[in-house]
């Protein structure tokens, strides 16, 4: 046990001059979030949006147009577009 006793003394000595390792770089995976975020509301995803309200519509010229199916299309496509905004409602102080 002595001959720790210099290692401990030099312990708080360590703390103090110890810099942080700052590991946590998310840029990365950021990005990456980033990039499926403009997909989906850019013109990608605009694009996918009119196809899907012109099947929509072809349904419905056409007679077998479900209710149920044009809500949801209609609303996906709705959240998609504003989710942005929905969330920035929700983060801001």
């Amino acid at each position: 046990m002595k001959q720790f006793k210099p290692l401990l003394a030099l312990i708080p000595l360590f703390v103090l001059i110890a810099q942080p390792a700052l590991a946590q770089n998310l840029d990365p995976l950021e990005n990456m979030l980033q990039t499926v975020v403009d997909a989906l509301t850019g013109p990608i995803g605009r694009l996918v949006g009119i196809l899907g309200l012109v099947a929509a519509g072809y349904m419905m010229f056409t007679g077998r147009l479900n209710w149920p199916l044009f809500l949801a299309i209609f609303l996906g496509i709705v959240l998609v577009f504003s989710a942005a905004t929905i969330i920035d409602g929700f983060a801001a102080p």
